[in-house]
């Protein structure tokens, strides 16, 4: 809080108030106060003009235009200040700093007298200067002077009167005070309706509409005074000081040394840089970065606008509160917080960092928890700022015996009865300026068995230049069920786990991948040795440029090898080159043909149930065009597109022998885009052969009131009928089934997405997905439909799929919002999956949540049951979660 020197004071007098009774043996004249060699000792006393400041950095020893001054005895010249203004003589400079004892401040109480202590300055001073805090306003030292004695019992001559600048007269002064012998000066701007000097006491006293500026402190007070002698600033009045870090301090009265390390203040009010709030009825500051509250009370909720009186939602009191700034943290002693104006807690110290302090090593707020699977259990998390870019949260969860079923084995032989009652827990946070990384970790062991059990989920990525970066992503889990009991879900909750290190590279027209992939499949049916091992796939791929006609090459290459504990393995190259040219007609139809050329490559072992293994390869050249004619149709209500599709492609027939394995190629969903697809096939191990094609018809709409409606049909076709389509897929015939898409979203209200396959023949729904949203936020339905047929292919794992998801949101008001869920399962008779509800409750200063769910599905030891979660969030303090399974 640094934020003037009491130069200022003695600057802005110097520049405002001239002297009444002065002397040949007094000063002078203004030069000599501020350091000049000769004075000029005017002989009559005009009226004072008024005096113009420049209000930027005055240089050493300046000369200050004043008024004439008047002539008559004085005692000795000046040695300082308090001499200058008619005060006692003071002590001469000397070497000694200036003392550390202070006198003792008191609000409301005036300082007792006490001659001001000169300040050293280096080179020594000059005659006729100043050797207290005017030396601030001199850039060379001064030369201490001798004065000559007074006569033995002279009389001294009266003080002149205050002196007031016209209150229509604003002052502004500026100047540089050094804060320091090795730093550098600090500018400071006074702005004042009026300024007084009292030489007899001196006190410089500012008023009205006072401000105080330097750097990015400010101070801003109706009154606003200095006394020269003690070093004592006092401020009141609609007191404001802005800190440089963007804390705000309101209070009545202010009284505080000079150099704004000590002081006292009443109906003291600080908002700090977060927003929240501070107030107590008195405040001590101590040096300089020690603040006490007497009686203080925080919150970090804003006053309402139209009440600003009204009590705010919680407030934390306490009988003494401190605010360390050096520590950056905030210290309460018998404190209670109160919601709602009831206390509800009460602790005899509690602490928090401030709001400067983004991160800090400590215990976070415990969570408790109930599960039909682990019990009662405590989690109690700490925190550790290991540097500025890097922590790690460590999450013990304390199991207590009480819990889980009545029969616990006696492990004492295998060591591990202690992680049958605790989950350790951790997450590893980095972040640097080419990379970052984090990661998931748990251990513990089972209550039953004692078999170690647990998880890793982590991922990172690294900038090795320009164009190459590195990553990986591990998941991996000690068994199918555990992160389901213990609660440690992976992201999107796949039902499978992904291990891939990875390097990439990009490049303006190129771009190169190399991986590696390893799954681990989390249900039931899934067998851990069939699952491959990817090392290494990569790919390459490169667009040529354009050429004067528009035609421009790419290259697209893959390699692959992978294998298994038991059955197939396999290593594939495969290298595409085609050439691609656009056309545009005359009618405004668009043309893109493509003739290309492809080779492939394989090894594989243990083909045909782990007979024999082969060596094959195949080379298929292909030619393919894409054609769509766009219609519009303006209106004023409603713009109209519509554009009939058409693609037709040609390649040898066959292309899939026997001893090429399929791998990657084994899922296939016929839709409304790969329906007008060259290849259909989601890979590279099939490939489509033969004369084919695919039309359809795409309409949109674009209302004039905002929104759109899009829909879409599309059916393919082959001359040739083979077995690159399994039976139930859609296209085991020479013509495909009916696909289609409907999105319409005309307004903010509605929302609809349709998509939908036909039977070609009998018009029997093969597929069907609806998303429907109606309503405001005020009120939201939103119906997810999804019915699918199998498909037919043995790797599928469920026949059909039939099911409904209803969800009903509402934002009730500006902080509350409710939300209800149900599933069900149309096949078995319209039974409940899963049902739910979620109630929000979130504004500045306080947030809760919390969150209901009941499923009726099993899953081997991961038992169905009830889930119930609360979390209560006192922001700028911590949050206070509570979790029931």
């Amino acid at each position: 809080m640094r934020i003037l020197r009491p130069a200022l004071f003695v600057a802005s007098l110097a520049a405002a108030s001239p002297a009444t009774a002065a002397s040949p043996a007094d000063v002078g004249s203004w030069g000599d106060a501020w350091g000049d060699d000769g004075a000029v000792v005017p002989t009559a006393t005009p009226a004072r003009p008024r005096t113009t400041i420049p209000s930027t950095t005055m240089p050493a020893a300046a000369t200050v235009a004043t008024a004439p001054l008047p002539t008559g005895p004085a005692p000795a010249d000046v040695g300082g200040w308090g001499d200058a203004w008619g005060s006692q003589p003071t002590i001469a400079p000397s070497s000694d700093t200036r003392s550390a004892t202070r006198p003792q401040i008191r609000p409301g109480i005036a300082p007792s007298y006490s001659p001001p202590t000169a300040i050293p300055v280096a080179n020594g001073p000059r005659p006729g200067d100043i050797s207290g805090w005017g030396s601030a306003w001199n850039e060379e030292r001064a030369t201490p002077t001798t004065a000559p004695p007074s006569p033995p019992g002279a009389a001294r001559p009266p003080s002149p009167p205050s002196v007031p600048v016209a209150p229509d007269e604003r002052l502004s002064v500026a100047t540089q005070i050094p804060s320091g012998p090795d730093q550098a000066e600090e500018p400071v701007q006074l702005n004042a309706d009026q300024i007084l000097h009292d030489r007899e006491l001196g006190i410089v006293t500012a008023k009205g509409r006072v401000e105080i500026v330097q750097t990015n402190h400010t101070l801003v007070a109706d009154t606003v005074s200095y006394n020269l002698k003690q070093d004592i600033i006092s401020a009141s009045g609609n007191v404001i000081i802005t800190e440089a870090k963007g804390e705000v301090v309101f209070a009545d009265y202010f009284e505080l040394t000079g150099d704004f390390k000590d002081g006292v203040a009443k109906e003291i009010k600080v908002i700090l840089a977060d927003a929240s709030r501070l107030s107590a009825a008195n405040g001590t500051r101590t040096g300089g970065n020690l603040t006490d509250f007497n009686n203080g009370i925080y919150t970090a909720c804003e006053p309402c606008r139209r009440h600003p009186d009204r009590r705010p939602l919680w407030e934390l009191k306490a009988e003494r509160v401190t605010h360390n700034q050096a520590e950056q943290e905030i210290e309460y002693r018998d404190a209670w917080l109160e919601f709602a104006g009831i206390p509800v807690f009460y602790t005899p110290y509690m602490a928090h960092p401030d709001p400067t302090v983004r991160r800090r090593t400590g215990f976070l707020i415990p969570s408790a928890g109930q599960s039909s699977n682990l019990g009662t259990n405590i989690a109690t998390p700490y925190f550790w700022a290991i540097a500025d870019n890097q922590d790690l949260t460590f999450t013990p969860r304390f199991l207590f015996p009480s819990s889980g079923a009545s029969k616990v084995p006696n492990l004492d032989n295998k060591g591990r009865s202690i992680l049958q009652r605790v989950v350790l827990a951790g997450e590893h946070r980095w972040q640097g300026a080419e990379g970052e990384t984090r990661t998931n970790a748990s251990l513990t062991a089972d209550k039953y068995s004692a078999d170690l059990r647990g998880h890793i989920d982590a991922s990172g990525r690294f900038d090795l230049s320009n164009v190459w970066r590195a990553g990986y992503q591990v998941q991996r889990s000690s068994d199918d069920t555990y992160t389901g009991i213990y609660g440690y879900s992976f992201q999107r909750n796949q039902p499978w786990l992904t291990s891939r290190p990875y390097l990439e590279g990009f490049g303006r027209r190129n771009y190169a991948l190399v991986e590696g992939l390893a799954y681990q499949g989390l249900r039931e049916q899934d067998d851990p040795g069939s699952s491959p091992l990817v090392l290494p796939h990569a790919t390459f791929s490169h667009i040529g440029m354009p050429s004067s006609r528009g035609g421009y090459w790419s290259v697209d290459a893959d390699t692959l090898s992978y294998a298994r504990s038991e059955g197939l393995a396999a290593n594939r190259v495969s290298t595409q080159v085609a050439w691609n040219r656009p056309f545009l007609g005359r009618m405004g139809d668009m043309t893109d043909f493509t003739a290309s050329l492809r080779g492939d490559a394989y090894h594989a072992d243990h083909l045909d149930d782990n007979q024999g293994s082969a060596n094959s390869g195949r080379v298929i050249p292909q030619v393919a065009l894409n054609w769509r004619q766009p219609f519009f149709r303006s209106s004023a209500t409603m713009p109209q597109i519509i554009e009939p599709l058409l693609m037709i492609a040609a390649s040898p027939n066959g292309g899939n022998p026997r001893n090429i394995p399929n791998e990657d190629s084994q899922s296939f969903e016929l839709d409304e885009i790969n329906a007008l697809s060259p290849n259909r096939m989601t890979g590279l191990d099939r490939v489509e052969g033969g004369i084919r094609g695919g039309y359809g018809l795409r309409w949109s709409a674009y209302p004039r009131r905002g929104g759109f409606i899009t829909g879409q049909l599309a059916q393919g076709w082959r001359a040739r009928k083979d077995s690159t389509f399994a039976p139930g897929q859609g296209f085991d015939d020479y013509l495909s089934d009916y696909v289609g898409r409907l999105d319409i979203a005309p307004t903010g209200n509605v929302a609809l997405l349709n998509r939908i396959r036909l039977d070609k023949d009998s018009l029997e729904v093969r597929r069907n997905e609806n998303t429907l949203s109606l309503g405001s936020p005020l009120l939201r339905l939103n119906t997810t439909y999804l019915m699918l047929e199998k498909s037919g292919d043995s790797g599928q794992t469920f026949d059909r799929r039939h099911a409904l998801v209803n969800s009903l949101s509402s934002n009730i008001s500006r902080y509350w919002s409710v939300m209800a869920q149900v599933s069900s399962d149309l096949l078995d008779g319209g039974d409940i999956q899963s049902w739910g509800g979620k109630a929000t409750y979130s504004d500045e200063c306080f947030a809760f949540v919390t969150n209901f769910r009941r499923t009726t599905t099993n899953d081997r030891d991961d038992y169905s049951g009830y889930e119930l979660t609360f979390n209560i969030v006192f922001k700028t303090l911590g949050d206070v979660p509570i979790n029931v399974f």
